[in-house]
């Protein structure tokens, strides 16, 4: 019998790609605002930065034993400060945190103590760089969202942290020129950091890549 694995954000991108890699072996259940190329049964279009229906979505879902939940929701604006929209502000610390604290809470209610929780951060929240200031903060703060939780609760948690990953969709809110410090992490690299944990094959909680 395969492993239920549930999956947020993954009408392209990272997301995208790990549904696409890990449907052979693993029984996928995903989230996303809007519809992928995908075609899997267990799809649900679901804009995690509505919290009433985060909260139908899993009502709907409890009674499924899983193996692990990844966290992949981000949203991110470019651009001197001064011209950070504030529904850009509002939106950006929804999907990167909010969404990710709300959804894990409801889970939490049903889940098992062996479930994996895996949350697809970025380097970004440990290395600065202009015209990023909002974005920086958003995943600066599920850091330590990540850090204190694995505190609190029984569950194994694991925060990965790529560096700058080229997807086609990264640049959509762009306004300014922006240098990137980081090197490139291929979307292979964290397919197999992925892999590794579903394995048992990694057991560090904060994994560089």
């Amino acid at each position: 019998m395969k492993n239920n694995i549930l999956i947020t954000w993954v009408s392209f991108g990272i997301g995208n790609y790990l549904v696409e890699n890990l449907k052979k072996d693993y029984n996928i259940y995903w989230v996303s605002r809007t519809n992928s190329q995908i075609s899997e049964l267990n799809f649900h279009v679901l804009d995690l930065r509505d919290f009433v229906k985060i909260n139908q979505y899993v009502e709907s879902i409890k009674d499924i034993n899983f193996d692990t939940i990844i966290f992949n929701a981000w949203v991110g604006f470019f651009d001197k400060l001064e011209n950070i929209e504030d529904e850009e502000i509002l939106e950006t610390f929804q999907a990167n945190i909010m969404s990710n604290i709300i959804l894990l809470r409801e889970l939490l209610k049903y889940i098992s103590p062996k479930t994996k929780l895996v949350f697809i951060w970025s380097t970004a929240g440990k290395k600065f760089f202009k015209y990023g200031s909002v974005y920086q903060a958003s995943k600066f703060a599920l850091r330590w969202f990540a850090w204190s939780i694995r505190n609190e609760i029984k569950n194994k948690v694991f925060l990965i942290n790529p560096q700058f990953v080229d997807t086609s969709n990264f640049y959509k809110n762009y306004r300014i020129e922006v240098t990137w410090k980081f090197s490139e992490t291929k979307v292979e690299e964290i397919l197999e950091t992925v892999k590794n944990i579903l394995r048992w094959n990694e057991n560090r909680f904060e994994i560089d890549i």
